[in-house]
């Protein structure tokens, strides 16, 4: 990896935990979840819950990425060690980042997961040289 890829990997993830760690944040407190709860959220601050929507997307589609980079280290026959070791280490650093997420609001990290998982997984080209 060049220190191009590097940099990107690191933006990514600083992306994603920052965008999840908004989200968490930014949301209405779920004391009745219902759907007047969101309408009237919706109405009242509409700003936020947008905002609070696009934290949320930024932070599955940038662990999407993760999901996407750990299927092709399983599925992929030939890689060089450098690349293999500092793919590892960003995928550490990504279990990481949502183990603190899933201490620090476990019910609102697992759409993230279920999301990013299902994203990643359907667009994992196991063909392209990347």
């Amino acid at each position: 990896m060049d220190v191009y890829a590097v940099y990107k990997k690191t933006l990514l993830l600083i992306i994603a935990y920052g965008g999840t760690l908004a989200s968490f944040s930014l949301f209405p407190s779920p004391r009745g979840w219902g759907l007047g709860e969101f309408i009237g959220a919706l109405l009242f601050s509409p700003l936020q819950v947008l905002a609070a929507s696009f934290c949320f997307v930024a932070g599955f589609l940038g662990y999407s990425i993760f999901v996407q980079d750990l299927i092709r280290l399983v599925y992929q026959t030939h890689i060089n060690p450098l690349v293999l070791k500092e793919r590892v280490l960003f995928l550490l650093v990504a279990l990481l980042s949502i183990l603190h997420l899933l201490f620090t609001n476990w019910l609102a990290t697992f759409p993230i997961l279920i999301l990013a998982s299902l994203y990643g997984i359907m667009d994992a080209d196991l063909n392209s040289k990347r």
